[in-house]
Formats: structure tokens, C-alpha cells, sequence
């Protein structure tokens, strides 16, 4: 096949992995989130690797650099996605594939997303029939490439760790109250249930947090809400102003830390006991009442 055709092939995908992990490195803690939904929990901490080595792996197939080898190891790469594709999409009823992050037009119908993973495992199969390997370049495509990977980097460490922080989690503890620091700031009634919510009053996935807080007393997830803020009596009233929270807030300064140096951290009480440390953006009440039911703190 003519050396045009496979600089052609070679710039076709090149481009599809460079936009494919481009678009995911905006947003890596939801890729993060899509290997979750596709059952593999113990390895989305893959998902920053993974990123990067669909940018590599376009930025040497487009400037043409061992490209026999990178298009087979590109094929072996679309193969698999295209197998855990299919598993989600017949097991798991997954419609969305996530291959390029966010942008749910580029992602597509399952037929879609089928045809177009075949087309590029033409395209790679052809280079690695045809194709050279050769390294074949100079100074400055290595600095761009050596750029280009760095920037790349440095945009899904940035958003994937913007993600693990927001992100909500709970651990079941079981540690009466009065064994605890939030005894120090806190008093509490054994037959009731609170939702105690460590937070700041700068902090964004605090205030993110507040809309679905408010909802927890009236859906039942505790009978009684109170705030711990770390801020002054000024920062509490522009507070109360834009959000007019409807429950008990204690100002607190630098002793809060003695809490928690993490916020948002919410704490589920029950019988006078903790049972749950939230961390992260608290959840809606629903939510967050089927993940207490769940691991047999609720009811």
C-alpha cells in the first residue's frame, strides 16, 4: 500500500486518540466513574494511565513514530474497550461508552460506537501491515510531544483529584459519641438521629452540599440537622442570606480543625453513637437514606 495512504491512516487515528483521551483529561474523575459503572471498582484508579496513553499513543501514531508497533498495540487497546463496550452494554444495560469524556454526541448509540470501533481497528490493522518502524523525528516534534504529554498530565492529575475530593464516600465507624472529638462540640439525645455536617464556609463542595442537606430532616434521614462552620459571624450571615439553611449552625475558627482538616465531613449519629463519617459532596436524601439502609445504619 502507498506510503500516502498509511500517513493518512496514521493521522486518522492519531487524531481519534488524541481527541478520545484529550476530552476524558477534562473531566477524569467521571471517566473514573464510568469504569465503576462497568463494574470494575478495584482498578478506576487506572483511569489517569489510561488517559495518558491514549495521548501518547495519538501524538506517536500521528507524527508517525514506530507506528507498525503502536497500531498493534493501539488494536489490542480498541479491542478491549470494544469487549468491556459490549459486556456493559448487554450486561449492564450501559448506553454510554465514555470514550470521549463528557461529549455524549462523540459517544453515541451502541451501533455507533461498534461501527466506528471497527473502522478504527481497520485502519490501525493496516498500518501494522503496512506501515514502518521507524523512529523519524527531530527536535522539535519531540518537544512537542514531550509538552503536549506534560500539559496532559497535568490536566487529568488536576481534574481527577477535583473529583476524588468532591466525590462522597462513607465509612461505617460504630464509635460512641462521648469517645469521639465531635464530643467537644456537640451534645446529643440517645433516642434521636442528627446529621452533624463539618463544613466551610469558602469551601465549594461544602456549599454544593447545603441544597441536599436541607432536604434530610423532612425525607427522614435524621431528625435533627446541625452545621459546625469553620468562620466568623460574617461570613455566617452572608451565608444564612443566599442560602436561608433552616438548620442550627455553631461558628467555630481554628478549634474545628481539631475535628476534621477534610470538608465537607458529615457524621451520621444514632442511639448516641456514630456510625457513619460522610466525606465529599453529601448526596440527595434518597441517596443518601438507600446507602444507610444499605450498610445497616438506617431505619
Amino acid at each position: 500500500m502507498g506510503n500516502k495512504k498509511i500517513e493518512i491512516c496514521s493521522l486518522i487515528t492519531g487524531l481519534v486518540f488524541i481527541l478520545s483521551g484529550g476530552l476524558k483529561a477534562f473531566d477524569a474523575s467521571s471517566f473514573d466513574q464510568v469504569i465503576a459503572t462497568y463494574g470494575f471498582e478495584p482498578v478506576r484508579f487506572l483511569s489517569p494511565v489510561i488517559i495518558l496513553l491514549e495521548i501518547t499513543l495519538g501524538l506517536l501514531l500521528l507524527f508517525r513514530i514506530y507506528e507498525k508497533a503502536l497500531a498493534i498495540a493501539g488494536a489490542v487497546m480498541v479491542s478491549i474497550f470494544t469487549l468491556v463496550y459490549l459486556y456493559g452494554w448487554v450486561c449492564l444495560d450501559v448506553q454510554d461508552c465514555g470514550c470521549f469524556g463528557q461529549v455524549s454526541i462523540l459517544n453515541s448509540s451502541p451501533t455507533i460506537v461498534l461501527i466506528r470501533n471497527g473502522a478504527l481497528l481497520f485502519l490501525l490493522g493496516m498500518i501494522g501491515k503496512n506501515g514502518d518502524n521507524r523512529l523519524d523525528s527531530n527536535l522539535w516534534v519531540s518537544l512537542i510531544i514531550f509538552v503536549f504529554i506534560g500539559l496532559s498530565a497535568f490536566v487529568t492529575g488536576y481534574t481527577y483529584n477535583e473529583g476524588q475530593e468532591s466525590r462522597f464516600s462513607g465509612d461505617l465507624v460504630r464509635v460512641p459519641l462521648h469517645d469521639s472529638r465531635l464530643s467537644r462540640f456537640v451534645e446529643c439525645s440517645v433516642d434521636s438521629t442528627y446529621v452533624i455536617f463539618a463544613f466551610s464556609y469558602t469551601c465549594p463542595h461544602c456549599l454544593n452540599s447545603i441544597a441536599n442537606l436541607k432536604e434530610y430532616e423532612a425525607f427522614g434521614v435524621a431528625d435533627r440537622v446541625m452545621g459546625l462552620a469553620l468562620g466568623d459571624s460574617s461570613q455566617y450571615q452572608s451565608f444564612v442570606e443566599a442560602f436561608n439553611p433552616g438548620f442550627t449552625i455553631r461558628n467555630h475558627s481554628e478549634e474545628l480543625f481539631q475535628l476534621t482538616d477534610s470538608y465537607p465531613k458529615a457524621y451520621y449519629i444514632k442511639n448516641d453513637t456514630i456510625l457513619v463519617e460522610l466525606s465529599g459532596e453529601l448526596p440527595c436524601a434518597l441517596v443518601l437514606k438507600r446507602y444507610l439502609e444499605q450498610i445497616g445504619a438506617g431505619g
